[in-house]
C-alpha cells in the first residue's frame, strides 16, 4: 500500500512538471466541462439501436440516453434506472453501431480536442460486452453529415474512464462509431461519453490551472479504479471463506 501511494504521488509529481513544461510548447489544452452531459447541454440526436423488451419497448435501463446522464457504475454501485447504453446486437464490419450527440439546445459548432469513454455499465467485463474499438467522427453541418474522422481508439475492458485527445477540431455534431465489443455475441455496451473543449490561447496560469484539473479528474479516475478492485478482493475473500465444504461422494464401500 506504501509503494502504491508513493508510486502515486511520484507520478503526480512527474505530470505537474509535464504540464508545466508543456506550456510552451502546445497551443491547446482540453477544457474542464463535460459538454456532452445533460446537464450542460448536450443532446442524443439519434443511435443505431438501443436494447428492447420482447414485447419491442425500448429498456430504459439500457436506453442510448443513458450514455450523457452523468449517471456512473462504480464499483459495486449502479444508478437506479440507469445501467449504461446497450445495443440489441453485437456491431460488424459491415454495420457498425452508433451514436450521434450535440452540444447545446441548437448544436452550437464547438472546438472539441479530447472524447472521454467509460465502458463500465451493469454488465461485468468478463462476458465481453463492453465496446472495444471506436470511431469519432464530426460534422459541421448536419447530424447526417458529410462526416470528418477523427480518429480510431481502443477502449481496454476496464471500468475506468479513458481519454483519447486529438488535435482541436471544429464540431457540430459528434458521431461515435461502436466497431466492436470484447467478445459476446449479444450486444455492445457504454457506460457514459464525455466531450471536451480546446481551450486556445490562454495565458499560461490559466492553462496550467486546467491541465492540473485535468490530472485530478485522472487520480479521481486512478480511486475509483482502486476502490473497485479492493471491493471486488473483498468480495471473493468472503465468497471464498463462506462456500460450503463440497459433500465426500458416496463410493458404496
Amino acid at each position: 500500500m506504501r509503494r502504491t501511494a508513493l508510486g502515486a504521488c511520484v507520478s503526480l509529481a512527474m505530470l505537474l512538471v509535464t504540464a508545466q513544461a508543456g506550456l510552451g510548447a502546445d497551443s491547446s489544452v482540453a477544457g474542464a466541462t463535460n459538454i456532452a452531459a445533460a446537464e450542460n447541454g448536450g443532446q442524443l440526436i439519434a443511435a443505431s439501436e438501443q436494447a428492447k423488451n420482447k414485447d419491442g419497448h425500448i429498456l430504459e435501463n439500457w436506453q442510448a440516453a443513458n450514455a450523457i446522464d452523468g449517471l456512473y457504475v462504480v464499483g459495486s454501485h449502479t444508478p437506479p434506472n440507469s445501467y449504461g447504453w446497450s445495443t440489441e446486437t453485437p456491431p460488424t464490419v459491415e454495420r457498425p453501431h452508433w451514436i450521434i450527440l450535440a452540444f447545446g439546445p441548437k448544436a452550437r459548432t464547438h472546438l472539441i480536442s479530447r472524447v472521454v469513454i467509460d465502458p463500465t455499465t451493469d454488465d461485468p467485463p468478463y462476458i465481453g460486452r463492453w465496446v472495444r474499438n471506436i470511431q469519432i467522427q464530426v460534422s459541421t453541418t448536419e447530424s447526417a453529415g458529410p462526416y470528418k474522422t477523427v480518429g480510431r481508439y481502443m477502449v481496454v475492458n476496464r471500468p475506468i474512464k479513458q481519454a483519447f485527445d486529438f488535435p482541436p477540431v471544429e464540431c457540430r455534431y459528434l458521431r461515435v462509431l461502436l466497431l466492436d465489443n470484447h467478445g459476446s455475441d449479444k450486444c455492445v455496451e457504454v457506460g457514459e461519453i464525455e466531450v471536451y473543449e480546446a481551450i486556445v490561447g490562454q495565458d499560461q496560469l490559466d492553462r496550467l490551472i486546467l491541465r492540473l484539473e485535468n490530472l485530478l479528474q485522472d487520480l479521481k479516475r486512478y480511486r475509483d479504479a482502486q476502490s473497485y478492485q479492493s471491493q471486488k478482493n473483498t468480495l471473493e475473500a468472503v465468497t471464498a471463506k463462506e462456500a460450503p465444504p463440497q459433500p465426500i461422494p458416496d463410493t458404496g464401500g
